[in-house]
């Protein structure tokens, strides 16, 4: 990427100062009634570059703004740096290019090195892009933001998403020494303070109306209808966001299709945010099927990020390209890795949203319900039983490092033996699955799998599990939601561990009773004290089915 230059031209007696990329692109600025021109720096990389700027407009602006002018004209004369300020030739291909640049940036947020490869390989010139770059700043048409930006107290904020954790490399772009690498979103590629960003914010109007289909071939429940007609009234007039606060199973997402429906047709475009990338798919699939004449883009790491489309699904990283473009916003699994407790994630979700625009979060366990404008409930499952209630036990494990078959609890092992279902264990780290599965095979006469993330067939053993090949799965975190196994019973060992938060132990209760041949199951927490965590997750559990028996969605309780 080019450095930047800044310039300064006197016109009816004020001062205007901008960057360029070469002095040569003060042509295409229209300055023939200029009074004169000066270059203030050398070639800068762009954070350094904004960083004078600075300085030099606070010179501008003060009284001594004559004798700075005088001085930059001598400086630019002295060092023999050459002013072009005459209509410069080949406009109409830079004309060209902007109206590109403007097609490509709308509602988005990308770096001038993906612009300039992009550019290239549609055939433009380097120098014809440089060159609408500049003009489209100039002209207030694109906006242009270094690298990283000062905060206060001189503190330096990577623009793209917002971190201050960053740390000084050498630099082969801009041949520094010490340029600043943004550290928390590398993992979307390198952002150094000599990096540029450009964005264009989508017209805050939706384009117009337009047919919108909406096929389903199932009909929501009763709590899901409800919940369906309360954001399209928030869609009309609510403000700011709403919750959509789902019991587990209950079928959340379904009930945002109509108000999906309402925006396509008003006009407007609308993302999908999910934390995790490989359940992205699955959604664009399922939003395909239900929306089939509307382009869906999905984004996730390794697609297109040129995708078009006015119904977007995207990780919560990939939304960090998106720049005041959606007039709604939906983020599905607002308590899951890596969106919960993520600064960064969330001002992209922010950023990508209109000024106006709104947002839905959905989960199973809302944390500050204070902060939404609207909180709607899905208390109950399509089946109408009550969500199975976690029984909490009070028993010591020996640490699962030292643990042998001798001590596992006699009564723990009467319910993995005598239930007659398969049973999901779930275990804090991979060690203690290790020693728990080990232990299990000993113990029992049933079949035991183990998954966690190093185990390579991960992906069988849970085929295997749902086949009823496999009796018990010892597990770790990784299939505490988005598995379902008809029938299973959950127990996890070392539940007062600190992995286990409230949300991850209302999912892992969540994998029980989820289907009408199997509504009901047994859900066991054993640690050596109840702690918090384990405490709230019941008592979530139990506010819903308490909401979901006064509003008479357990029609089923008592018939089985």
């Amino acid at each position: 990427m080019q450095k930047l230059q800044i310039c300064v031209f006197k016109y009816q007696g004020a001062y205007r100062l901008c960057l360029v990329r070469h002095p040569r692109h003060l042509g295409d600025l229209s300055l023939g009634a200029a009074e004169g021109v000066a270059i203030l720096s050398p070639p800068l990389s762009s954070t350094a570059a904004y960083k004078s700027l600075g300085i030099w407009q606070g010179r501008f602006r003060g009284r001594w703004s004559r004798l700075w002018w005088a001085l930059a004209l001598r400086q630019t004369h002295a060092k023999g740096w050459t002013v072009k300020a005459q209509a410069a030739e080949g406009q109409e291909r830079v004309f060209d290019v902007l109206d590109r640049l403007r097609q490509l940036l709308e509602g988005r947020l990308l770096s001038e090195q993906r612009l300039m490869r992009l550019l290239r390989q549609e055939g433009f010139w380097p120098s014809d892009i440089s060159r609408a770059l500049d003009l489209g700043v100039q002209r207030s048409e694109l906006r242009q933001v270094p690298g990283f930006v000062q905060g206060s107290w001189g503190r330096l904020i990577c623009s793209r998403c917002q971190s201050e954790e960053a740390q000084a490399f050498p630099c082969m772009v801009c041949g520094s020494g010490d340029c600043l690498l943004c550290l928390e979103c590398r993992s979307m590629g390198e952002h150094r303070s000599c990096s540029v960003l450009f964005s264009l914010q989508a017209s805050p109007r939706p384009a117009g109306p337009r047919p919108v289909e909406l096929s389903l071939t199932y009909t929501l429940t009763e709590p899901q209808k409800q919940a369906s007609q309360a954001l399209r009234q928030f869609w009309l007039r609510g403000e700011g966001k709403a919750l959509v606060w789902a019991a587990c199973g209950a079928g959340k997402t379904e009930v945002t299709f109509a108000v999906i429906r309402d925006v396509l047709q008003g006009g407007g475009e609308v993302l999908f945010a999910i934390p995790r990338q490989d359940i992205v798919k699955e959604m664009a699939d399922r939003l395909r099927r239900a929306f089939p004449h509307v382009q869906v883009a999905a984004h996730y790491s390794g697609q297109p990020w040129l995708a078009p489309g006015p119904l977007v699904v995207a990780t919560t990283h990939q939304v960090l390209h998106f720049h005041r473009r959606f007039h709604l916003a939906i983020l599905d699994e607002v308590d899951a890795f890596p969106y919960q407790g993520n600064e960064m994630l969330r001002l992209g979700l922010k950023r990508a949203l209109q000024p106006q625009g709104k947002l839905v979060e959905m989960t199973a366990t809302p944390q500050a319900q204070r902060e939404y404008g609207q909180i709607i409930t899905i208390p109950a499952r399509y089946h109408g039983f009550a969500l199975p209630e976690p029984e909490l036990v009070a028993w010591a494990l020996p640490p699962w490092s030292v643990l042998q078959a001798e001590d596992f609890p006699a009564f723990l092992l009467d319910r993995l033996g005598g239930a007659g279902h398969p049973w999901l264990i779930f275990a804090p780290t991979i060690s203690a699955c290790s020693a728990l599965h080990k232990v299990l095979a000993e113990v029992t006469d049933k079949s035991v799998g183990l998954c966690h993330s190093k185990v390579p067939d991960r992906a069988e053993v849970v085929r295997d599990f749902r086949e009823n090949r496999l009796e018990m799965v010892v597990s770790t975190s990784v299939l505490e939601r988005g598995v379902n196994f008809p029938g299973v019973g959950v127990m996890v060992l070392y539940a007062d561990h600190s992995v286990f938060s409230v949300s991850t132990l209302v999912q892992m209760a969540g994998r029980v009773g989820r289907t009408a041949d199997s509504p009901r199951g047994t859900v066991i927490f054993a640690a050596a004290r109840i702690a918090w965590p384990m405490k709230k997750s019941l008592q979530l559990i139990r506010h819903l089915n308490d909401q979901a028996k006064e509003r008479g969605l357990l029609f089923n309780e008592g018939t089985a």
